[in-house]
């Protein structure tokens, strides 16, 4: 009974931090969060933004309110590659960049 109960622990030890580290490291959810978009228009706004069926008729209007959320200097930063930092619901900071044409967080 003991080894099953060791084996499990031993188990879990090592999935355990995989998962957590895969819910921490989602830029985008967190960005759009953070800015009140969706995911996918985040991802239109900090990616290829012309895979995007909707792109022609959303693009302007997700940008303005994206650019209202972060501020005109930051967003300029961001999309220019230099980490920019902003502050969540709970109130800790955030710092994103765009690396290689992929938003990551630091």
């Amino acid at each position: 009974m003991k080894a099953k109960i060791a084996a499990l622990v031993v188990a879990l030890a090592t999935v355990a931090p995989a998962a957590w580290a895969a819910e921490e490291e989602d830029p985008v959810g967190d960005l759009a969060q953070i800015t009140g978009l969706s995911e996918r228009k985040v991802q239109m706004i900090v990616g290829n933004r012309s895979s995007f069926a909707e792109y022609p008729y959303t693009y302007q209007r997700s940008l303005e309110k994206f650019v209202d959320a972060v501020g005109e200097v930051r967003y300029q930063m961001l999309i220019s590659g230099q980490p920019i930092e902003l502050q969540d619901e709970q109130g800790q900071k955030v710092v994103f960049q765009i690396r290689e044409s992929k938003l990551v967080k630091l």
